[in-house]
């Protein structure tokens, strides 16, 4: 378990994003040290200051952007996202601060089941990965619900299900060419 650098609360190891305030699980891990202070010596002067490090976790690079869309089957509508992080997928709720990357209120997200912060998509070993955030109605590839916390990868043509809102997922340009190694490599 590790918890979150914004609200302190506990999280699965490996989150991306925190589940309950939204907050970036990776972005920089702080490491403080401190010198004790030579109580014996009475000189007065002030001890070595040692200052305070970060380590940032880089997230890779990659000057091609991975483009991936997401249809929505009942309206049709096309949501294209270029990826260079992970994406959340959720409802926006202005109350609460939450406004994902890929907003399916407009969609009727709602009435569907969709959770304010319902799933990310990221990149990982040059292909898409789908992971539910423990979302209440789930998110299923192809009628298989996937188990919370956890990436499973995504394919060209997959149907993906927020709740019930049904999407079909696409890549396209070097996403699509990215895929097709993947698959290369495996067989």
């Amino acid at each position: 378990m590790q918890r979150c650098p914004n609200c302190n609360v506990e999280q699965f190891d490996g989150t991306i994003f925190c589940a309950d305030c939204g907050a970036g699980m990776q972005a920089v891990q702080r490491r403080e040290t401190t010198t004790a202070l030579n109580k014996a010596s009475g000189s007065g002067s002030l001890p070595n200051v040692v200052e305070d490090t970060a380590t940032i976790t880089p997230v890779a690079s990659d000057a091609r952007m991975h483009q991936i869309v997401l249809v929505v089957i009942n309206s049709g509508r096309r949501i294209e996202v270029d990826v260079r992080a992970a994406i959340l997928v959720g409802r926006k709720d202005h109350t609460r601060g939450i406004f994902p990357d890929i907003d399916l209120g407009l969609d009727g997200g709602y009435d569907a089941g969709v959770s304010r912060k319902h799933a990310i998509i990221s990149t990982r070993d040059g292909g898409y990965m789908l992971e539910d955030l423990a979302s209440a109605n789930g998110t299923f590839i192809n009628g298989r619900k996937l188990a919370a916390q956890t990436p499973t990868a995504l394919h060209n043509g997959d149907e993906v299900k927020f709740g019930t809102l049904i999407l079909r997922y696409e890549e396209h340009g070097a996403a699509r060419r990215s895929s097709a190694a993947r698959l290369r490599r495996s067989d």
